[in-house]
């Protein structure tokens, strides 16, 4: 089947055919697609014990893995995007509590009509007197039924690979979420383009394979489009069989749980404003330490020396501020964090000769 035909149909704005494609591709066994190795090992421990409470079918429906639930959800607005029967949808709307409210979007109504079959059972099971999740059939590349700033935090799960518009996936993102918002995603991710007669294959789309980014690319876009420093929380290989393999030859995956913050307050590069952040330590899921990406840990109780991108954890109107406290301000800059700059690594006016040991005339234009 021809995924660029497809893809010129979701242009027009026929995505829902596209999706419905996808599922059909995918079929109904959510293993046949696994990116992720013992998924349950995957979701966070403050969630875990709450997937007792999901309904069994819901579960054994859930065509995604692990579970990308950022902490400190108590009181937010989440947005699900592809939220299949609801797993994540239902563990994101204990996590909200009665006072949150939680949106799962799904473009595919086979699958929604499972998570909506047990939204009052859940509710009950949940002890909420009103249900505090509204399910919408709807595609993420178009949320024009949620207003400008409505989420906290946007979540999705091995879902923005199978986007045929990914652009306009982040920029509905972008747009929904509240400044110092978070998208909050675990996705399959390329380091390289793939092939556009592989990439074509809608079944290769469907293994969550075909669709994957470039990494760079990714990371392109979303910075094109105002998230200015992408960070990568956690990096895995992506598992393959012999047979999916066979079809990406030379190509390497990796199944990555990324934080987009919305702030204006970030840069596009990593500047230097004398700023440390304290972690308490009061979370949960993380009494010795916050795990802010792959490179950056933060010790409870110890000041950590940071860039302005990550600062503004701490100042007001991000939710972790209720965790992370900012010491210094921002009325001095010294420059690139890393201190390795093409400035301060020039080399002397005098002394600078060419190939041929022949002094250079240098100008500043």
């Amino acid at each position: 089947m021809d995924y660029h035909a497809y893809y010129l149909k979701a242009e027009a704005g026929g995505y829902q055919e596209y999706y419905d494609a996808i599922a059909k591709a995918q079929g109904i066994d959510p293993q046949a697609t696994a990116r992720t190795r013992n998924a349950e090992d995957a979701v966070p421990g403050e969630a875990k014990d709450k997937l007792f409470n999901v309904a069994a079918e819901i579960k054994n429906t859930f065509h995604e893995f692990g579970a990308p639930l950022p902490p400190l959800l108590e009181g937010c607005t989440v947005v699900d995007l592809c939220c299949g029967s609801g797993r994540d949808t239902y563990l994101a709307a204990q996590l909200v509590g009665s006072a949150g409210k939680v949106v799962g979007v799904e473009p595919n109504a086979e699958r929604l009509a499972i998570a909506q079959k047990y939204l009052d059972k859940e509710m009950k099971q949940f002890g909420y007197g009103q249900p505090n999740v509204e399910l919408v059939h709807g595609v993420p590349e178009d949320l024009s039924f949620l207003a400008d700033g409505t989420a906290d935090v946007v979540i999705s799960n091995c879902t923005f690979n199978l986007s045929p518009d990914k652009a306009a996936y982040v920029a509905e993102v972008k747009r929904v979420l509240k400044p110092q918002g978070e998208w909050y995603f675990t996705d399959v991710f390329a380091d390289r383009r793939i092939p556009q007669e592989t990439s074509d294959k809608i079944e290769n789309v469907a293994l969550r394979l075909g669709g994957a980014l470039f990494v760079e690319d990714f990371r392109r876009i979303a910075q094109g489009l105002g998230f200015h420093d992408p960070r990568y929380v956690v990096t895995r290989k992506t598992p393959l069989t012999d047979a999916e393999a066979s079809l990406f030859p030379g190509i390497a995956f990796a199944t990555v749980t990324c934080r987009l913050l919305n702030s204006e307050l970030t840069s596009d590069h990593c500047e230097d404003y004398g700023e440390e952040v304290v972690y308490d330590g009061t979370l949960p899921d993380y009494p010795d330490f916050f795990l802010f990406d792959k490179d950056i840990k933060f010790p409870a109780g110890q000041p950590c020396h940071v860039c302005d991108n990550v600062s503004v954890l701490g100042l007001g109107g991000c939710r972790y501020a209720k965790v992370i406290t900012v010491k210094g301000d921002r009325s001095a800059h010294y420059g690139d964090i890393h201190g390795d700059h093409i400035i301060k690594t020039a080399a002397d006016w005098e002394g600078v000769v060419d190939e041929d040991d022949q002094p250079v005339m240098v100008s500043c234009c």
